[in-house]
């Protein structure tokens, strides 16, 4: 009997081992068969081209997506090369050519095409183009399950679709979210020394939280960064919102420093930041050259507005007045301050501090805009997107060939020419 119970205990404990045994080798063999790259290629290729339906109605799609992008090919463990598609291209040939992996397009923009399969995330609106091939729908099928009721995408839905969004109507407000960018944020505003709602109502007032804001003189991203700033600070992919912010907050720190001796406080010196991140260091170095021959104390914000108007003049009457770069409207400059503390004072649940007219770019009180196309055109301000680097430090003349290169350079957004990954 002895025995017998020796047997039955050692039996007990062995089975269960033994099991195990099995069934690791299987699981290891199915995990290394998944991370497999089923693309064939170094680096998955992936366009994102929303057009018109990449509305901030419809909530902040192309940064959603790109964030499910890095995702999925990270799941695969490969990296990814994410791109903003022009129109007019021919992706779908790019697709069947492999010179591109993965198209996220409208629905209805899609045609069926031999070859291609098509996947969605639950908005069927939206949906994924790629080769029809039978192991890269099996990974995407795993993925897709894995993803589907994860706290991973209950998150990534809830910071896209259901933060501060004034152009979204009836969805559910999650009043604790601003951005779907909120932890990268305050991580970047705690090294700034900055309240991290004042940086979120700047990267408001820049881009309206969407990745994909480009300008036309080729600033784009979050915080509508020049790609000649994102080279000083080793950033290369300015549709990554975290490259993007790390570039922009940089750009920020810098400029605090160049005017931390010159403001009378943090409070002024975090405005006269702005208004530098704005219009460029180079132009505000003017202004207080220029308040300090007129006898004006440039300490403050509002005094150096109030010697702007004189920044308008033509050219010889501002000679002799040490301002190096020429006559500088400013009014755009004047009303992107206003704007960003208007929306640092609603992100904190307070009424606005300026009355705000359409001749700046916004609406009365404060308010906001009555439709997105007025979004659009608020994006696309030619001075409030005009960030020349004339200078990153005051009283240092930049060469004029470099003043010439920096405004027509084009941006990427993604290292690379979209076009080239076209194959066109």
């Amino acid at each position: 009997m002895g025995v017998k119970r020796v047997t039955k205990k050692f039996l007990k404990y062995l089975i269960p081992i033994f099991l195990v045994l099995l069934i690791i080798p299987f699981t290891d063999r199915r995990a290394h068969k998944r991370k497999e790259n089923p693309f064939g290629s170094e680096q998955v290729r992936c366009a994102i081209r929303l057009g018109d339906y990449g509305k901030l109605s419809r909530g902040y799609l192309a940064g959603y997506h790109y964030e499910m992008l890095k995702t999925f090919i990270g799941s695969i463990g490969d990296s990814a090369c994410i791109f903003i598609g022009e129109e007019g291209l021919p992706y779908a040939d790019s697709l069947l050519k492999d010179s591109l992996d993965i198209l996220v397009i409208p629905r209805k923009e899609y045609a069926d095409t031999a070859g291609l399969q098509i996947w969605s995330l639950g908005d069927t609106n939206v949906v994924w183009v790629m080769r029809d091939s039978p192991n890269l729908n099996s990974e995407y099928a795993h993925w897709l399950i894995d993803l589907n009721g994860s706290s991973l995408h209950s998150s990534a839905q809830e910071r896209f679709f259901n933060g501060f969004n004034p152009y979204r109507k009836h969805s559910e407000r999650n009043r604790e979210i601003i951005s779907p960018y909120d932890g990268l944020l305050r991580k970047a505003a705690e090294k700034l020394g900055w309240d991290w709602k004042m940086l979120a109502a700047l990267v408001w007032t820049e881009s309206k939280f969407r990745i994909d804001t480009r300008s036309p003189r080729g600033a784009s991203g979050l915080m509508q960064v020049m790609p000649a700033t994102a080279r000083i600070y080793g950033v290369t992919d300015l549709l990554d919102p975290e490259e993007n912010i790390k570039a922009g907050t940089a750009l920020l720190a810098r400029l605090q420093r160049l005017y931390s001796d010159v403001a009378a406080d943090r409070d002024e010196m975090t405005k006269i930041t702005l208004a530098a991140y704005n219009a460029g260091p180079g132009r505000i170095a003017d202004c207080i050259r220029l308040a300090r021959a007129q006898g004006v104390d440039p300490s403050t914000w509002s005094n150096l507005c109030s010697v702007i108007p004189l920044m308008s003049q033509e050219a010889d009457s501002l000679a002799g007045q040490d301002v190096l770069y020429g006559p500088f409207k400013g009014k755009e400059t004047m009303a992107f301050v206003k704007a960003v503390l208007n929306q640092y004072d609603i992100f904190r649940g307070l009424p606005p501090r300026f009355r705000m007219t359409v001749d700046t770019l916004e609406t009365e009180s404060g308010d906001f805009p009555p439709d997105e196309d007025f979004a659009e055109m608020i994006l696309m301000a030619a001075d409030s997107l005009q960030r020349d680097s004339l200078s990153l430090e005051p009283g240092i003349v930049v060469k004029e060939e470099e003043k010439k290169e920096t405004p027509t350079e084009q941006p990427t957004g993604h290292g690379q020419s979209s076009k080239g990954l076209s194959g066109r």
